[in-house]
């Protein structure tokens, strides 16, 4: 029987059942939750339809009202907008009301996420990770409560977590490529170009990630010169020659490709110009006055401008372990409301945090011991420079707010999504390493026993699902369909029996 179950985990089939089934969830919460969910859905629908006033991105006049998005169309993460305005628009044309229309713009949001998911799959399989621990590391994945909850509704993250799975999968062919025989090769490396464009066009925090692809492709082009031999000079040389070499029709895609995506990144330029920085603020593109009508900018000042003079920082070390990292911990597994209802929010489960806090230790104590034995991957070493890389800035950036508003502000757990796959896989790579001598029949059945306790203490959706009320649904059968849901699931989810 356990020798059955590690080949169950290693079996195509079982984890396309598992992402079927974070499918379905995601739908329901798609079909049922009342529009604007949390993580700005209002905000994100807001500049689809501003977008879809114009063409192209570039030359939409702003006026006063635009103030509510920020720096509107100026802003550098422009582009997931931009792209949703052409379904807006053929759904608006077609005279569906706007409550058919978000549903759609969910959907097509499902659809990005599932289609990262299978490419996540396949760039870890090309990169040597076993079937069994990729099915293993993306359900993980998938049990995170938030995750459901951003990839059912329109965000921008939805777009970008293809992007980084597109990505990814280049940088491992790349690296297979070059580890194999020396050669960097040109066609990926011009994809992976193009893949960053677009990435920094849809969230300028995109731009931490970029900066460690292209440190890993720095690594690569040096550790072939010293392993393969190969000077630098010969691997550009040889870039060259397989460009000049490419068909006539690859030639003229990937150059199409290349300018598609340096006229969406050229708003920073463009930015640059016109506001004086790339990545202008609110208040660069109105006026003080008009900004107070976006939401963050006018906490942030308001919380400064109350700022006590006596007020006296944590430091940085103190800020991450004391506000940092529970705030990421708990808005990973929490459940919030949208702002029809005031973002109610909901305390995340007990059982469910404990455990995943309990895997994530296990999981980094057995990557230390791994690392220290020299027993690691090279996916491994990559995930740290990502991982660092992307934390690093994001932690420091967020502590400057901290410091100017005396306020832990803008933690928020989903911005550490498009790491989360690759931890989880890197991890459960090292807790196999580590227990080299349990037998994989064991380690299967140990497994199955964890899944199992996650989804009772509600992992995935169901975690919105028992801590969400009526009131967070479409009236009717939203709600309908909730009751009757929550009435069945929450005496299975071990916090909702006592």
């Amino acid at each position: 029987m356990r020798a059955r179950l590690a080949r169950l985990f290693a079996s195509d089939r079982t984890f396309y059942a598992i992402l079927s089934l974070f499918t379905l969830g995601v739908v329901w919460v798609a079909l049922t939750s009342l529009y604007p969910m949390a993580f700005d859905e209002e905000f994100h629908y807001g500049l689809i339809q501003i977008y879809a006033t114009g063409w192209l991105p570039y030359g939409i006049e702003h006026t006063s009202d635009m103030a509510q998005y920020g720096a509107a169309t100026a802003d550098a993460s422009y582009l997931f907008h931009y792209l949703m305005s052409f379904p807006y628009r053929l759904l608006d044309g077609a005279g569906l009301p706007d409550t058919a229309i978000i549903i759609v713009l969910r959907m097509l949001n499902v659809g990005f996420v599932v289609g990262a998911l299978w490419l996540l799959r396949s760039a870890f399989l090309k990169a040597g990770v076993s079937a069994a621990i990729t099915t293993v590391g993306l359900a993980m994945f998938m049990l995170v409560p938030v995750f459901s909850m951003l990839a059912a509704q329109i965000n921008y993250d939805n777009l970008l977590l293809l992007i980084v799975a597109w990505c990814l999968y280049l940088i491992v062919l790349m690296t297979n490529a070059i580890r194999r025989d020396g050669k960097l090769p040109a066609k990926e490396l011009t994809l992976l170009i193009v893949a960053v464009l677009v990435g920094m066009s849809i969230k300028y925090a995109f731009l931490p990630i970029a900066a460690a692809l292209f440190g890993w492709i720095i690594v690569l082009v040096l550790a072939a010169s010293r392993h393969h031999r190969v000077a630098v000079g010969t691997q550009l040389r040889g870039l060259w020659k397989q460009l000049t070499a490419m068909r006539r029709l690859a030639k003229v895609g990937l150059t199409v490709l290349m300018i598609t995506g340096l006229f969406f990144a050229s708003h920073y330029v463009a930015n640059l110009v016109t506001y004086g920085h790339p990545i202008p603020s609110c208040e660069r593109v109105f006026t003080e006055q008009e900004c107070t009508a976006y939401g963050p900018w006018n906490r942030n000042r308001n919380y400064a401008a109350e700022r006590s003079e006596s007020f006296v920082p944590l430091s940085y070390p103190e800020y991450m372990v004391s506000e940092w990292f529970p705030g990421m911990a708990q808005r990973l597994t929490f459940a919030v409301a949208g702002k029809t209802n005031g973002f109610q929010t909901k305390a995340p489960l007990p059982a469910l945090v404990y455990g995943f806090v309990s895997l994530s230790i296990i999981g980094t104590i057995c990557l230390v011991i791994a690392i220290v034995r020299r027993r690691v991957s090279w996916l491994t070493w990559f995930s740290l420079l990502v991982t660092f890389s992307y934390v690093g800035i994001l932690s420091v950036q967020l502590y400057g707010d901290y410091m100017a508003t005396a306020q832990p502000v803008a933690i928020n757990g989903r911005y550490l999504l498009p790491l989360l796959p690759l931890l989880s896989i890197v991890m459960i790579q090292a807790i196999r390493t580590t227990a080299a001598r349990i037998k994989p029949g064991d380690l299967a059945l140990v497994t199955v026993v964890i899944f199992a306790l996650l989804l009772i203490s509600g992992g995935g959706t169901l975690t919105y699902l028992v801590l969400s009320e009526s009131h967070w649904y479409w009236s009717g059968v939203g709600q309908d369909i909730h009751a009757a849901l929550k009435a069945v699931l929450s005496n299975l989810v071990l916090p909702f029996r006592y």
